[in-house]
């Protein structure tokens, strides 16, 4: 029987009987294989444990071995092992060593495994990576600016393409710059985790962005909100951001105020298209172009809600209150406020009231809406004695159900 079981195996390949003497742990184990005395990831990787590594994963490095070791010691599904192996070509001319080398550094930095999940399936050719010329230097960098250990491997998950930047041409330069105008690491890494910014390099599109915005006058104090509420406009077209910034000034926005970078950031997310077509919906209830613009200098994200939602806001609005528009044109942030969870809601909780003739004078439904959802319950359900349940009742109906009308 021994002897039957020596010549089946004696049929397979060589890193499938090592695997089938020395079984892989799962996912579940955390790389539990390569953390014991005996690991093969081990800073002290013994000549002897070398040896038996690539005796399970021939030198000849091929997709298959590359797929087990995904498998095995990542815990991927073999489709998502395929994938990874095959995206990026890793088993035609690299060493096998390297990916183990790769996900032992990974593991010693003291990412997760569903970080580093993440970081090989988002980014496959990070397994053939250098770990002392290319993913050191980046990693340092960042670590100086205080992320490490499992936050290091939280921000790198979704952006794992850093390691493809050159650390010396572009990513420390950008650094470096961030931090003259932002002062702090948690300001610039509060940049860094918008993927715009290190789409380009620094004199590309950062720095050509940020003296165009100055040069309007804008303070050092703006800029800094802007870089960081809104990093994705640095990373725009320089001659789009002069031209956005030339239109929002025409439109009345004062560069050295607040509101001149909400402004710029609403403005540039959208296409002249995009904005012509909610300039229209206005009009079509009865807007002029000062109207829009002062709406847009109120509250410039409402030009960012979509063309339904105005419209559907809009109308539901006129049709309730024929004197509405003064009272949006003054509060637009009214149009943003959901139909179903606020508006409709708390109109027929005004419905319920006038229907019982318990309101002394009647309240505009633009009023009502712009109260918090405290005061609101206060003055219009609360207050009313026996009546309130039969308020708050009509009132959570409403929210699960909008369509309902009194």
């Amino acid at each position: 029987m021994a002897l039957a079981k020596l010549q089946a195996l004696s049929l397979l390949k060589p890193h499938y009987v090592f695997s089938l003497l020395i079984p892989f742990p799962s996912f579940s184990s955390s790389f539990e294989l390569y953390s014991t005395k005996t690991s093969l990831l081990t800073s002290s990787l013994s000549l002897t444990g070398d040896g038996l590594l690539l005796s399970a994963f021939p030198s000849s490095s091929s997709s298959s071995s590359i797929v087990n070791l995904l498998v095995d010691s990542l815990g991927l599904s073999k489709e998502s092992a395929l994938a990874v192996a095959s995206s990026s070509r890793l088993g035609l001319n690299k060493p096998t060593k390297n990916p183990i080398c790769v996900l032992k550094f990974l593991k010693d930095s003291g990412f997760h495994d569903a970080h580093i999940c993440s970081i090989v399936t988002k980014s496959p050719k990070i397994l053939v990576a250098s770990v002392e010329k290319t993913l050191k230097p980046k990693f340092e960098m960042l670590e100086d600016l205080g992320v490490s250990g499992p936050d290091l491997g939280e921000f790198l998950s979704p952006r794992a393409f850093m390691v493809y930047y050159s650390a010396e041409k572009r990513i420390a330069p950008i650094i470096e710059f961030l931090k003259s105008y932002l002062k702090t690491n948690e300001n610039v890494l509060r940049v860094l985790r918008s993927n715009w910014v290190l789409s380009f390099r620094i004199e590309e599109r950062i720095l050509p962005n940020m003296r165009c915005i100055e040069s309007y006058g804008v303070g050092p104090s703006q800029l800094q909100q802007l870089a960081i509420v809104h990093p994705r406009l640095l990373s725009q077209n320089p001659k789009r951001t002069k031209e956005n910034c030339e239109k929002i000034i025409e439109m009345g926005f004062n560069p050295k105020s607040l509101m001149f970078a909400h402004a710029l950031h609403a403005f540039s997310s959208m296409n002249n298209e995009k904005w012509q077509a909610k300039v229209d919906i206005f009009k079509s209830f009865g807007c002029s172009q000062d109207h829009v613009f002062s709406i847009f200098r109120r509250a410039p994200y409402t030009m960012c809600l979509s063309v339904k939602k105005l419209k559907e806001t809009m109308g539901y609005f006129v049709k309730k209150q024929e004197d509405v528009l003064f009272n949006l044109i003054m509060n637009p942030q009214i149009l943003g406020f959901s139909l179903g969870g606020r508006v409709i809601p708390r109109n027929n909780v005004l419905q319920a009231l006038r229907l019982k003739k318990l309101l002394k004078k009647d309240v505009k439904l633009s009023s009502v809406c712009l109260l918090s959802e405290r005061r609101f319950l206060q003055k219009f359900v609360g207050c009313f004695g026996e009546e309130a349940d039969y308020l708050r009742r009509i009132y959570e109906e409403s929210k699960g159900n909008p369509e309902m009308i009194l």
